[in-house]
């Protein structure tokens, strides 16, 4: 990402700049926009003025016109649940919508609800609420798709951890990391174990591209 917001070679990339695009890709994925991810970097110790920032975030979505779509189907989505009619929302099989709970449903049964969602008109068009204990919280296309790869991303370790656990118990997790314990003379058997079984995926994830790395040691600071 890095290369084709500055056109230069990955080779000639300077760490600033593979420190903007890495940044770039972990929070315009879910619409953030060029004020944010001005105030986000300058957060960070890098000042950029505001046009570059609209520069950067409009290559990415440019260079990546899926997921803008995303946001459009997930926002199709809240004026749909808020009218309380079901749509089909992402992969068929993954998701399920059911608008009369205010609810998507996730592969492994449990439902992210928006209770209360309500759309009222601004000066940018519709703008959608739903209730919580602190009051009522925005929601649109982009924060959806954010909740909904957070939460997938749990389905699938779960799933993990369940493999994991046939052989080695599972002390802790920290959210996408599965924590273990295990015997010194199994040391490198473990790792190895643990590494096939968080790169596999549940059916209804065939085909998602995942891997993951490794460590050991005493305590969790020293695998890290």
């Amino acid at each position: 990402m890095a290369s084709s917001i500055y056109n230069v070679d990955v080779a000639d990339v300077t760490k600033d700049q593979r420190f903007v695009g890495k940044t770039t890709i972990l929070g315009a994925g879910y619409g953030m926009g060029a004020p944010k991810f001005q105030l986000q970097l300058q957060g960070m110790g890098v000042y950029t003025e505001l046009e570059e920032a609209r520069r950067i975030i409009d290559i990415y979505r440019s260079r990546n016109g899926a997921i803008s779509q995303l946001w459009r189907d997930a926002n199709y989505t809240i004026q749909h649940m808020e009218r309380g009619d079901s749509l089909q929302f992402g992969r068929e099989g993954v998701l399920q919508v059911d608008a009369q709970k205010n609810a998507i449903i996730l592969p492994s049964g449990l439902s992210m609800y928006y209770h209360g969602l309500v759309g009222e008109k601004s000066e940018f068009g519709y703008e959608y609420t739903y209730r919580t204990r602190k009051g009522p919280n925005r929601i649109y296309g982009g924060k959806v798709v954010e909740n909904v790869c957070q939460a997938i991303a749990r389905c699938i370790i779960g799933h993990q951890m369940i493999l994991v656990a046939k052989r080695y118990k599972v002390v802790l997790t920290v959210h996408d990391s599965i924590i273990t314990c295990v015997p010194d003379e199994e040391l490198d058997e473990a790792q190895e174990y643990v590494e096939e079984c968080m790169r596999q995926t549940p059916d209804w994830a065939e085909g998602l591209p995942i891997t993951c790395e490794s460590g050991t040691g005493k305590s969790y600071g020293d695998a890290g």
